[in-house]
């Protein structure tokens, strides 16, 4: 049966759109790793400005989106083209920062930077004579998170306190701090956007990981290591020991440890006592 039209009154209507949420009650953290606290305290910023004081600096931010990327498939069904997903691609995130009176805003990103790609020379860093790398992902990559609330969020009730979106990104890095222009016409706030990339975010109580679990012989692609692991491997294991010991009373009778040694190594008797579960199974 196809949906049918609802009539709603301008009372009902109004009662919905005055609880609509806003777009400026927000807060932003940055959770840098010990290697980015240090290139921080290097450039002269304390541990109180990166925890609290950054993230108020963000006057514009953004909350993540992600796509798929998927691939055409044709003939699995006759006549039918479908298109599967394959992998989730997330968007790259944009911030946009205020620069405070002693720049400290523009230091903490560049040293962020030179912590990415470190400069190796016996001299400064001008001279020609400089080696540039690339430092390891675990010391350079971070959490970031953004809290979206409504403004009502500190004076109403338990229900508004719970209305709130907690966005983390995982390993999360700058790919870009774009240039910052300058000028004599005017006087305006100066301003820093940054370009972070991560590998995946979270929101919070939306986004949750449970066990794979699956019934034997049922998924699209057979796998034994869907389904109950532990009931499996035992299965399995008991079946094997099993046959393995009609192998050895067919031949003969049950021999002891010293006497299957004893016999040629590719005997049939030696071969099936020393069966590795594992290996019958192809790992």
């Amino acid at each position: 049966m196809s949906r049918q039209p609802k009539n709603y009154t301008i009372n009902n209507i109004r009662s919905r759109f005055q609880t609509v949420a806003v777009d400026n009650k927000y807060q932003v953290y940055i959770e840098p790793n010990d290697t980015i606290y240090s290139a921080a305290a290097e450039a002269g910023m304390s541990k109180r400005f990166v925890d609290e004081d950054l993230g108020l600096f963000a006057i514009d931010a953004v909350l993540p989106g992600s796509s798929f990327a998927d691939i055409e498939v044709v003939g699995d069904r006759q006549g039918i083209t479908e298109r599967i997903p394959f992998s989730r691609i997330y968007d790259d995130v944009t911030f946009t920062f205020l620069v405070d009176r002693k720049y400290n805003v523009i230091k903490f990103f560049e040293s962020w930077m030179k912590t990415i790609n470190p400069l190796f020379g016996e001299s400064s860093a001008k001279a020609d004579n400089i080696v540039a790398t690339l430092n390891y992902p675990q010391n350079y990559k971070c959490r970031m998170s953004v809290v979206k609330f409504n403004k009502d969020f500190f004076t109403g009730n338990d229900s508004d306190r719970n209305a709130l979106l907690c966005y983390d990104f995982l390993k999360a890095w700058p790919l870009s701090v774009a240039s910052t222009p300058i000028n004599y016409q005017g006087v305006n706030a100066l301003k820093l956007n940054v370009t972070f990339r991560y590998n995946r975010y979270t929101m919070s109580e939306v986004t949750n990981a449970t066990i794979r679990k699956g019934r034997k012989g049922t998924s699209d692609s057979f796998d034994f290591w869907l389904g109950n692991y532990e009931n499996n491997y035992q299965t399995r294991t008991r079946s094997i020991k099993k046959d393995n010991a009609k192998t050895v009373s067919r031949n003969n009778t049950r021999l002891s440890r010293s006497e299957l040694r004893k016999l040629p190594f590719n005997d049939p008797r030696r071969v099936a006592a020393r069966r590795n579960p594992f290996v019958e199974q192809g790992f």
